[in-house]
C-alpha cells in the first residue's frame, strides 16, 4: 500500500498578492544532500517544495556492492515505458498546473537519475509540458549528462533552462551562493514579485515600514523574507544587517543621496543599510527604498531584527512590551513568538518550518 506523503509548503510569499508561489521545488534525498539543497533554494526563491519518498522504507540502495540500486535502474532502462518497471512511491497530492516554473533536485545514481525521482516524473512528466524546467544535481564526482538525459525524457516538453546545476557532494555546505549563482546564469524569474513590495523591519520594541523600490536589488531582497538577521551599528547614522545570500542587482538599480529613512545596499559588502542620518552618495550605494513609518525608530534597533513582508495594512503593532527575538520556538508569520501551542508555518534560524 502507499502511504500519503507530506507535503512541505513554504509559504514564502507572505505579503504577495498572488495566491500562491508559482514555482515548485521538488526532491529526493537519499542522504540529506538534496534535502539541503532544496532548503537553500527555499531560502533564496519563493516557492513550494514537495518531497518524494520510496513506499518501501530502509532500503540500501548503495549495499553489496550497489545491488539494488543498480537493479532498480536496470529494470527501468530495459522498459522505460512500462509503469511496472519504475519503484513504487508515497502518493503524492500535488496540481503540477498551478505552477509554471518546476525545478527538479535529484541525486545521481551510478551516472543516471535517482530511480525513485524517476518513478515521479514518470508519473507527472507528461503535465509538464510547456512549463519552465530547472535541473538540480547532487553527485559525489560523477559528471551528471545521464541526469539531464533522463529527464528529458521523462519531461520531453518541458521548456528546459539552458543550463543544470551540478552540486558535488563536497559542495553542499556553498550550495546558497551556487544556486545564487545559478539563478543569476539562467536568468531565473517566478514572476511572483508584487506590484507594491512593503517590509517591516523590528526587533519587538522598535519597528520600521519601507515601501521598497521595483529595482532588481530591492525585489532580490524582497523574494528572501523573512529573515531573522543582527543589526549592527555603523558610523553615526546607520543600522546595518548581512541578508544570508548575496543581493543580485542589475543596471536598473538607483545610486543617490541618502536622507534619513533611506533603505540601500552598500553593494562592495553586501550589507542592506538602514539610514536614520543623512549621508550624501557614494560609489555601491543602491537605494532599495525609503520608510513610510517609523523612521525615527531606526536609530533604536538592536540585537536581532525580523525582516519581513507586509501587505497593505500601513499601522505599526504596539511593540513595547514584546519580548526579544531570542525564541527559541521560532515566531509566526505575523512576527510574534511562537510557543509550544502555536501549529502551522514558523519562522525559526530564518527559515519556514511547518509544524503539525
Amino acid at each position: 500500500m502507499r502511504k500519503i506523503i507530506i507535503i512541505l509548503t513554504l509559504l514564502l510569499t507572505v505579503g504577495i498578492t498572488s495566491a500562491q508561489a508559482k514555482t515548485l521545488v521538488v526532491y529526493y534525498s537519499y542522504t540529506g544532500n538534496c534535502k539541503a539543497i532544496s532548503s537553500a533554494l527555499a531560502n533564496r526563491i519563493p516557492v513550494d517544495v514537495l518531497e518524494i519518498q520510496p513506499a518501501e522504507k530502509g532500503l540500501r540502495y548503495e549495499a553489496n556492492n550497489y545491488a539494488l540500486g543498480t537493479q532498480l535502474l536496470n529494470t527501468i532502462k530495459a522498459n522505460p515505458d512500462d509503469a511496472g518497471s519504475y519503484p513504487a512511491i508515497d502518493p503524492v497530492n500535488v496540481r503540477i498546473s498551478d505552477y509554471q516554473n518546476i525545478i527538479i533536485v535529484t541525486p545521481l545514481w551510478w551516472s543516471q537519475m535517482a530511480a525513485i525521482m524517476q518513478t515521479f516524473l514518470f508519473n507527472y512528466g507528461p503535465q509538464m509540458a510547456g512549463k519552465n524546467i530547472g535541473l538540480v544535481v547532487s553527485s559525489s564526482s560523477s559528471g551528471i549528462s545521464g541526469v539531464e538525459a533522463d529527464c528529458k525524457r521523462l519531461v520531453p516538453d518541458g521548456n528546459y533552462y539552458s543550463k543544470s546545476l551540478w552540486i558535488r557532494s563536497s559542495q553542499v555546505g556553498n550550495a546558497a551562493t551556487l544556486i545564487n549563482d545559478w539563478l543569476q546564469q539562467i536568468n531565473f524569474t517566478d514572476n511572483s514579485t508584487p506590484e507594491r513590495m512593503r517590509i517591516r523591519v523590528s526587533d519587538r520594541t522598535n519597528a520600521i515600514i519601507y515601501e521598497l523600490n521595483q529595482t532588481s536589488a530591492a525585489k532580490s531582497l524582497y523574494q528572501m523574507l523573512p529573515l531573522e538577521v543582527e543589526v549592527q551599528n555603523y558610523s553615526n547614522n546607520e543600522k546595518i544587517f548581512y541578508p544570508p545570500t548575496a543581493i543580485s542587482y542589475e543596471s536598473d538599480c538607483i545610486e543617490g543621496d541618502c536622507p534619513a529613512g533611506t533603505l540601500a545596499l552598500f553593494s562592495p559588502w553586501g550589507n542592506v543599510v538602514m539610514f536614520y542620518g543623512d549621508a550624501s552618495r557614494y560609489s555601491g550605494l543602491y537605494i532599495l527604498g525609503k520608510a513610510t513609518d517609523g523612521a525615527e525608530n531606526i536609530r533604536n534597533l538592536t540585537g536581532n531584527i525580523l525582516v519581513e513582508a507586509i501587505g497593505d495594512s500601513t499601522a505599526i503593532q504596539t511593540l513595547k512590551d514584546a519580548p526579544a527575538v531570542n525564541s527559541s520556538m521560532g515566531y509566526t508569520l505575523n512576527g510574534m513568538p511562537a510557543s509550544q501551542e502555536t501549529k502551522g508555518i514558523i519562522i525559526k534560524n530564518g527559515k519556514k518550518v511547518l509544524v503539525k
